[in-house]
This record gives structure tokens, sequence and C-alpha cells, in this order.
């Protein structure tokens, strides 16, 4: 452990208070360049970068086409002013007087202590929202959610301390309890921002992920070289590698170590794969007895061609995509199919980068093959398979949320050649 002078008990963190839809300030949205994305939502702003330029940027994305997923307005945060408050709370809200909350007891950092007083790593990590390709299952009923096509996932390469050096030397969890609480305690984080849903969005991970130091979860205070642009989380956000995007929480004000999950909307009453049963009119009770999304599970998409494209060209056709697992997973083989599934064929090249550190495979893999010329209308489809074996579904499974669609990969082309155009 670092030799670092005492915080002692700090003031708990500013309280926030929900505010009605209606009364959210977006009169001080950053600039974008609105033509590098597909726009979902205005506001809050949403948007995926087209897939051809996605994949044509190779393993690391430009931040310019980072696809952008807000629940708010962006805040304009103060690095000089900004504090993260790290708190223990070691009883749970069931074993306290349900008049009041358990105790926390608070520390407080400034972004001049995180910056400095524990060494700076950089972990490569690829994010994905967990409704990534919603828009296959929004074609089966009805979802909830911003429809996405396949571009709400993009990869940088961020910076900043562990979030597991951070704990130790801050949180005091007790010597006593470490084991006990690292297996079974969570530890949850609040942003600095105002959502509809929510006070504040929020989000919790389990301690074991955090305190596991070759679990890569940091403090990222830079994105591909460069600090944090605001839409992206600065001053500080969490990077939870391998994990649903939704838990690498932006504008990070507090950290808690807690017994249970966080209680925020997003934690409890979202990112969950709900019975196939369960719709708008039945989910009220669905929620808490549902798990929470944590690690992603096995992704493939094809980026070019794109569904419905005319090739012009009566030459062999080259197939680009990516493929990512959760949990740090490599991905092992892709196979393509140009006869609707009908044979398959491993890509030609596959590229899966493992973080320096930890060994982990917490990016996406990036595969290309080269198809002999389509003499028709055709359906090309790619899947994919981890190093554990897990594999796509051949057809999407609805669930209301619309998150974790990982069906078969497919576009629908036609080759015409040069000499009929």
């Amino acid at each position: 452990m670092m030799d670092l002078p005492s915080h002692g008990d700090a003031l708990p963190p500013p309280e926030h208070h929900r505010v009605n839809e209606a009364d959210l300030d977006y009169a001080h949205e950053p600039a974008w360049i609105e033509s590098n994305f597909l726009v979902h939502c205005p506001k809050p702003f949403n948007a995926e970068p087209p897939l051809p330029p996605l994949i044509h940027a190779g393993e690391i994305t430009p931040i310019d086409i980072f696809f952008k997923r807000n629940h708010g307005p962006i805040p304009d945060i103060s690095l000089i002013h900004h504090q993260v408050y790290i708190g223990l709370q070691q009883s749970s809200q069931q074993q306290h007087d349900k008049e009041s909350s358990p105790p926390v007891c608070w520390k407080t950092l400034s972004m001049q202590d995180i910056m400095t007083r524990w060494p700076k790593v950089t972990v490569t990590a690829t994010l994905q929202c967990a409704g990534n390709r919603r828009d296959g299952l929004a074609a089966v009923k009805e979802v909830k959610g911003v429809i996405w096509q396949s571009g709400a996932i993009s990869t940088a390469t961020w910076a900043g301390p562990r979030l597991c050096d951070i704990l130790n030397d801050v949180a005091d969890i007790p010597k006593e309890d470490f084991h006990r609480m690292v297996r079974d305690f969570h530890v949850s984080f609040g942003a600095d921002d105002h959502v509809h849903e929510d006070a504040c969005y929020g989000s919790s991970i389990p301690l074991r992920k955090a305190m596991d130091p070759y679990g890569d979860v940091i403090l990222a205070y830079e994105m591909n070289g460069e600090p944090l642009t605001r839409e992206h989380g600065y001053p500080i956000r969490v990077i939870v590698p391998g994990y649903i995007g939704a838990r690498s929480v932006k504008f990070l004000q507090k950290i808690v170590i807690q017994p249970e999950e966080s209680t925020s909307f997003f934690q409890r009453r979202d990112y969950k794969i709900l019975d196939p049963t369960i719709d708008n009119e039945n989910d009220e009770k669905a929620w808490e007895s549902t798990a929470s999304l944590g690690e992603m599970n096995i992704q493939c998409v094809i980026c070019t061609p794109t569904e419905q494209e005319v090739i012009h060209s009566s030459e062999p056709v080259v197939v680009k995509g990516y493929a990512i697992s959760g949990g740090g997973r490599g991905i092992y083989r892709v196979e393509v199919s140009v006869d609707c599934g009908q044979t398959w064929e491993p890509v030609d090249k596959l590229e899966q980068t493992p973080d320096k550190n930890s060994g982990m495979f917490w990016t996406w893999a990036i595969w290309e093959k080269t198809v002999p010329r389509i003499t028709h209308s055709t359906e090309i489809i790619a899947r994919a398979y981890d190093s554990s074996g897990n594999m796509q579904p051949e057809h999407p499974i609805w669930n209301f949320r619309g998150v974790m669609n990982n069906a078969w990969a497919r576009v629908h082309v036609l080759q015409v050649p040069q000499n009929r155009m």
C-alpha cells in the first residue's frame, strides 16, 4: 500500500434530487458532428456510427465516431473543484432501522489526488451498450428502449488508476472481514448528473470484480491519450472491462462498498433479461426477481457489406465485422455462410489483442472473410465462438427490455457484375 495522508471522515456527497423529464436542461450540450452518426434521440443524445466507418477505423475507435449513450443532459463539471466520495456501508437496509439509511463512512478524493497518488495504467477495452442490436428484437415484438442497430459499440484505450488500488488504500475495509466482503459485497457508483428515471445515474458491480487486479477496473480520466470529453464522462468515469456499458458509469461522483447491489433504477429496474412472457402490461413485479446484467454475452456482427447493399463488382466480396465476448473471454472462431446457413467456412483473418497486464481479452476481435463472387441475391450470415465454447443462437430471443440480442448476424446483398451496369 502507498503511504497516504489520512483523509479522515468527510461530509457525505451532495444530495441529488430527481428532476422531471420536462425540466431537464439541454441548453449546454457539447457540439458533435451529427453527420458521423445515426441519431436515434437528440435529447438525451443517443447515436451510433454507421458500421463501415466503425470497422474501417480498426481496433481503436476514434473519439469523433465513438457511439454516444446518454440518459440526460451532459453535465459541465469543473476538474479543479470536482470530488469523488468513497464510502463503506457495512450493514444492509434490512439489518438497519427502516426509518433511516444504513450509516456510511465517507472519504473524499480530489481529481488531483486521483491523477497523482496512484499509478496510471492503460486498459484497452470495448464498451458495448446492452441494447446493441435492439432493432432485431423490435422486429419480433415491441421493446422498451432506444432502437439501436449494430453500432452501439466502440473501443478505446482508457487511462487512470486501478479501482482496487484506491479502495485498498482509502476504503478502510476491515482486515477481519476483507475476504467475506470481497466475496459477497458490491461496489456502487453514482454520477454527478441528472436523469429523469432517478435522482442521478447509478449502477454497481460485484466487489470481487472491482478488487481483482486482473479485472482491470479503472477510474479513467483519459481516452485515446486525451482527457475525457464531456459526452464520454469528463472529468472521470469508471471503466469495467468485459461488462455491459451500463456499468461503466460516467461523471463519477460517488463510490460505495455495500452489502447489496445499487438501488439505482438502472440496476434494479433496467438492464435485465425479463422472462419472454413479460411485457409492458405485466412487468411491474418482474424486475426484482430478475438478475441484473453484468458480463457481456458472445456477439458477432457483419459490418460490410451492409444490409440490402448492391455490390457493383465482378470481384470476390470482402466481408468484415467484429466479434466480442464478456468476462475477458477470447474469440477463437468466426464462421461465415453465403448460402443461407447451409455450409460454413472459418474467416480468413481474426485479430484480437489481450491486455498486456492481465492477459484478458477486453477488446473486440476484428475479422475478415473473402468470399467468391455472388451470382445472385443472397443472405450472408456470421457467427462466433468464444474460449468457453459459448455460441450464438440462430434466431433472436425476445425480451421486453430488448437487451443482449446476439442472434446470428445476417445481411442480404446483391452483386451486380460491372458489365451489367
